[in-house]
């Protein structure tokens, strides 16, 4: 049962909202996901294949998310849906626990003793968050979704970019009465401001 809170002499239930890599992270996750897919030669080789593109990204002539999205068609075209579910499972199991901010998770599990709805929002693919967050006893979990034909990925997203506005969207597709809870919500970056924004109480780069 969500815990309540008083604001403006009004009881609202309170919802507490994650970003993910940076947030309750202390790296970026998802560049280190591929890799652990691919092994480290295929992933540099890919990369230094890559350069021309990333130096445009760096010089502000090609924006972050297209290229993020032309590197998703690189390394997730005609992969195996089954394997990469292991291959994710293993991941969440293996590698991030040691990508963990410690003080960040102390202030989850305490928004999770309070009895509070607790969400992840974050631009890294559903596809190792929702397994995290089932693994963390999360109650929502919206992130960037990989497409497939339920066989193999195409190298696609299905909709947008799980970042900006869209983390709104997505966030009040599942919660539909968001206007009436108190929001906390944690973030570290630009991506993250559109929902900081909605929040009663934000909390920017830091977690007290």
């Amino acid at each position: 049962m969500e815990s309540l809170q008083v604001q403006n002499n009004i009881i609202r239930p309170v919802l507490v909202v994650f970003d993910f890599d940076g947030t309750l992270t202390d790296r970026h996750t998802f560049w280190r996901y591929i890799r652990f897919i691919h092994g480290s030669c295929f992933f540099w080789r890919k990369v230094l294949l890559s350069l021309p593109q990333i130096i445009a990204v760096l010089l502000k002539i090609t924006p972050v998310m297209k290229a993020r999205r032309k590197f998703i068609y690189y390394f997730f075209s005609n992969l195996d849906v089954r394997m990469e579910n292991t291959i994710a499972k293993h991941y969440v199991e293996e590698y991030l626990p040691h990508c963990l901010r410690p003080e960040a998770i102390r202030r989850l599990h305490w928004h999770q003793s309070q009895g509070h709805l607790v969400a992840l929002v974050s631009n890294s693919p559903e596809n190792y968050l929702k397994i995290w967050g089932e693994k963390n006893n999360l109650d929502i979990v919206c992130g960037t979704r990989l497409a497939s034909d339920g066989k193999k990925f195409n190298g696609f997203i299905m909709g947008n970019d799980c970042v900006g506005d869209e983390k709104v969207r997505r966030l009040r597709e599942a919660v539909p009465n968001l206007d009436e809870y108190q929001i906390y919500v944690y973030g570290d970056s630009s991506g993250d401001t559109q929902i900081l924004d909605i929040a009663t109480i934000p909390f920017y780069r830091n977690w007290y």
